[in-house]
């Protein structure tokens, strides 16, 4: 399993920009590496389901 190198925005910065925080949500949820995590997340869920 990978992890990306570079911290979450959120998680770092913050986000004090409400009026734009849809906006930011929707690029960071349609970003690669969120998109790569999200199917790795899945994958081992999957494989974890199998084992028990």
């Amino acid at each position: 399993m990978t992890f990306s190198a570079f911290p979450a925005y959120f998680s770092v910065v913050g986000v004090t920009d409400l009026v734009h925080l849809s906006e930011k949500i929707k690029k960071h949820e349609n970003s690669k590496t969120q998109l790569h995590n999200s199917m790795e997340l899945a994958l081992l869920r999957l494989l974890t389901s199998q084992l028990s």
